[in-house]
């Protein structure tokens, strides 16, 4: 005799916000009595659970010499950055995207991962400088101290350190020039005697002049120059020595304009901007000749991408720009780390599924979390010091497995965590 049984089973829980009409019958019948053996083919398969992937190692500090304990103050000498004997200094790192991109992400971690894990000697802050919500125009107290705080950051960790005025969509400084020249009197009211800090008092200069009905470009003459010239006799009034640095026509691209017509003053660097994946060698030309005519010349954003930052990372063209910098004795900081989008030119993957945001924050970055365009600067940057990222780095306890302490074998003579030597 074969009974039944009538057995309710447990919704799945991927079901229990549909309604009524959508849920599968709950009631099935069930033999006491076993059945012929089933076949291959109406066997179930109970889901596979898929195992987390390992944690990867994080890096590790591989230079602890300090830039600026090794150079000091800076100067500008005969069109090159030069300590104070007139030694030619080359500095390379890399810049943020504009701060209201990287909220939460600059911090202790993450300026110590960049200084002594990638070796940067330099980051540049870009400090939002267009109009809106959420920028230094609307909210300055906000930026002004959130900017204090990272360089305050670079300067404990000894390396030098950019504030950009990051007129992006402004094309023309001359449209926010009072609020630029307040920013940086204060920058320089609290950092002048800071050899750490250098000024760059505009981004780039594009589109049209602000306010000309006529519609004019943005040009060196009549345009940046004269605006330039306004916010340098700000900061020199409170800060003799630090370097300014000037952004120039045509997206940081027009220095023969400025080699033609400089400003007059010490210690004043004219920056270029340039993608290895568009630009060539007509750019690298007016780069030579501007240097050639005694113009100091900084690269202050460069991607290795298109200049859209869609396409690939170019190693090929990256490496000739970068040499050719090293030429010319050009510092440099590559664009862009830490703000929150998936372009190409980021060097972290701010989309990985693998990390979280905490992840990143944290740094120490393990290579799964670094995109191609930042394995090949950081790579770069680490050369540059005479070494490079070890095949074997630490892992941190916390990735490890640690067995409970109820199952932990005894150990008197272990040594206390404090007396531990860093690996």
């Amino acid at each position: 005799m074969i009974m039944v049984m009538v057995m309710v089973l447990p919704l799945s829980s991927c079901s229990k916000n549909l309604g009524p009409e959508t849920l599968p019958s709950t009631t099935v019948t069930e033999s006491t009595e076993p059945t012929t053996e089933p076949t291959e083919s109406t066997k179930s398969t109970a889901p596979t659970e898929t195992e987390p992937l390992p944690p990867e190692p994080t890096s590790i500090p591989l230079i602890t010499k300090m830039p600026v304990k090794s150079y000091g103050q800076l100067i500008v000498t005969g069109g090159n950055i030069t300590t104070k004997n007139k030694t030619p200094v080359v500095l390379r790192g890399v810049s943020s995207d504009a701060l209201n991109q990287c909220s939460g992400f600059f911090g202790a971690e993450t300026v110590k991962t960049i200084a002594e894990d990638w070796g940067a000697d330099i980051i540049r802050i870009a400090v939002p400088a267009d109009k809106g919500e959420d920028t230094y125009i609307s909210s300055a107290e906000k930026y002004f101290k959130q900017t204090c705080e990272i360089i305050d950051l670079c300067v404990s960790q000894g390396i030098y350190v950019i504030v950009n005025w990051h007129n992006d969509n402004n094309g023309d400084p001359n449209a926010n020039k009072k609020k630029a020249v307040e920013f940086f009197t204060r920058i320089a009211g609290v950092y002048a005697d800071s050899p750490n800090v250098m000024y760059e008092i505009c981004n780039e200069g594009s589109g049209v002049r602000s306010g000309d009905k006529k519609k004019r470009t943005v040009d060196w003459k009549n345009s940046v120059k004269p605006y330039a010239e306004e916010v340098i006799k700000a900061i020199r009034a409170i800060d003799k020595d630090n370097i300014i640095i000037v952004g120039t026509p045509d997206y940081c691209r027009d220095i023969a304009s400025v080699a033609a017509d400089p400003i007059k003053g010490a210690n004043i660097v004219y920056s270029v901007h340039f993608s290895a994946g568009t630009d060539g060698e007509d750019l690298q030309t007016k780069i030579f000749n501007a240097k050639k005519a005694g113009i100091c010349v900084i690269a202050t954003e460069w991607k290795t991408t298109d200049s859209s930052g869609v396409s690939a990372a170019n190693a090929d063209s990256t490496a000739k720009w970068l040499d050719f910098l090293e030429e010319n004795k050009i510092s440099w900081c590559n664009g862009f780390i830490g703000g929150n989008n998936n372009s190409n030119a980021n060097a972290l993957l701010f989309g990985s599924e693998r990390y979280s945001i905490e992840d990143i924050f944290a740094g120490h970055w393990p290579d799964g979390l670094i995109s191609e365009s930042g394995i090949i600067v950081r790579d770069r940057l680490l050369a540059a010091k005479g070494t490079k990222k070890p095949d074997t780095v630490y892992t941190p306890p916390e990735n490890k497995d640690i067995p409970d302490d109820e199952d932990a074998p005894d150990n008197e003579d272990a040594p206390d965590n404090e007396d531990t030597p860093e690996p």
